[in-house]
């Protein structure tokens, strides 16, 4: 399996509405066009440690891990506040 980086999500700080680091807030990976149908991202290059399905920010409101997706895969990721609001 080929992965590559992805272009978003990787290493930005996310905030919530009062300017403080999203700290809990989830990044969830689905096929493209699907709100409810999970896709693999990877925390390697070689695409063989699976990131949990959410990611969950840490206190500084990063993820701890980087996505890799997998080549020829379109993916759908979405950033939710901790309590399962949607952001991006």
């Amino acid at each position: 399996m080929i992965v590559a980086i992805s272009p978003l999500f990787n290493n930005p700080q996310y905030f919530d509405n009062d300017g403080n680091p999203l700290s809990g807030g989830k990044i969830f990976q689905y096929e493209a066009g699907s709100f409810s149908v999970q896709a693999t991202t990877y925390s390697n290059a070689a695409g063989s440690t699976p990131n949990p399905n959410p990611i969950v920010l840490n206190s500084s409101g990063r993820s701890a891990t980087e996505i890799y997706l997998t080549n020829g895969v379109v993916y759908n990721l979405v950033l939710k506040m901790p309590d399962g609001t949607t952001i991006l």
